[in-house]
């Protein structure tokens, strides 16, 4: 994550930490942690190793799908907003399997007028 989805981003290195991400997946179907839980930090990493698979991998796919820049977030390839974005959402949710994300996108509710107030 920190080589290939740092702050500044493109479509190439994004796609190449996906490809780096599955491989440690499939890494981490083998891992094996020996000894107990107490004062053991490689049991506890153990345990959150596939949560931070998923986390990284649903962060790389939507700023991959993301075709822009706003915020935090910064493509190289893509460096202005787009004002498409401006009203749709990225959902993430873990596959059938539970071994993988899926993307979607949802528009964005409509602004209560009494916030589009406090906006502008």
């Amino acid at each position: 994550m920190n080589d290939l989805v740092g702050i500044i981003r493109t479509a190439d290195e994004l796609e190449r930490s996906l490809v780096e991400i599955e491989k440690l997946k499939q890494r981490a179907r083998h891992l094996l942690v020996t000894g107990n839980r107490q004062y053991n930090p490689g049991w506890h990493l153990a345990l959150d190793l596939r949560n931070m698979l998923i986390v990284s991998e649903s962060v790389a796919k939507a700023a991959l799908a993301r075709e822009e820049s706003r915020g935090g977030h910064t493509r190289d390839d893509f460096p202005l907003p787009d004002d498409v974005w401006a009203h749709k959402n990225l959902i993430v949710t873990l596959d059938a399997a539970g071994t993988g994300i899926e993307l979607t996108e949802q528009p964005l509710p409509e602004m209560p007028d009494e916030l589009k107030k406090l906006v502008e």
